[in-house]
């Protein structure tokens, strides 16, 4: 099993949505004021700390100046400027879909992103699928199942995604256009949520704990 690394614990409660950029880790808090904070590698401190309109958010990715945030409980993905400003909000994919697996509430509950060259992955309950849409429109363009029932965090490393989930303990490496596993990590503690890539390894965070780790690949 590759060697699970701890690194730091963020400085918000509830951490969900991870997402890797150049300059820092974005993360997206699922607590009552839903805080996007932006985080030193190294130290875990803010670089940037500012309040959302997202609800009880779970996913986020990054599109130039901007950021996308999955907003669980209220069922809307939301683009937000880096001050936490809403831009505007839209209805994730996946709605009225209900995979027998899922056996949480029947509402559409976005989860993890990722931005893919003009088009975003979502992960989606209850369909329990992971969407592919064009970014502008939304349309969807294609979509793949999750292995399990409690998918999460998402990350592209360049040729395939891969997806946290939560209840197994596991993040599987699964081809974009078939949903084939490809690979498997198994992951018995921390909590699997957020997820996302940097310099060739992958980083998610755990709710509970507030936990940030690493793990090479």
């Amino acid at each position: 099993m590759p060697k699970i690394e701890d690194m730091w614990l963020t400085p918000c409660a509830r951490p969900n949505g991870l997402q890797a950029a150049d300059d820092g880790l974005w993360v997206i808090s699922a607590a009552d004021d839903s805080r996007l904070q932006k985080l030193d590698y190294e130290t875990g401190a803010a670089i940037v700390d500012v309040p959302t309109d997202t609800y009880k958010s779970s996913g986020l990715t990054c599109a130039g100046e901007q950021v996308w945030v999955a907003s669980t409980h209220n069922s809307r993905l939301y683009r937000l400027n880096q001050d936490g400003a809403t831009m505007e909000y839209r209805e994730p994919p996946g709605t009225g879909i209900h995979d027998p697996r899922d056996k949480g509430p029947s509402y559409n509950r976005p989860h993890g992103m990722e931005w893919l060259d003009g088009s975003m992955w979502v992960a989606i309950k209850p369909a329990l699928r992971l969407y592919l849409i064009d970014a502008d429109t939304l349309e969807v363009q294609r979509s793949i199942p999750t292995p399990g029932a409690a998918p999460h965090g998402i990350a592209w490393d360049g040729e395939a995604i891969w997806c946290a989930d939560r209840a197994m303990g596991k993040i599987h490496r699964l081809h974009p256009r078939t949903g084939e596993i490809l690979a498997e990590i198994e992951v018995p503690a921390p909590e699997l949520h957020g997820l996302t890539m940097h310099d060739g390894a992958l980083w998610f965070c755990c709710d509970p704990s507030g936990r940030v780790c690493r793990i090479e690949v």
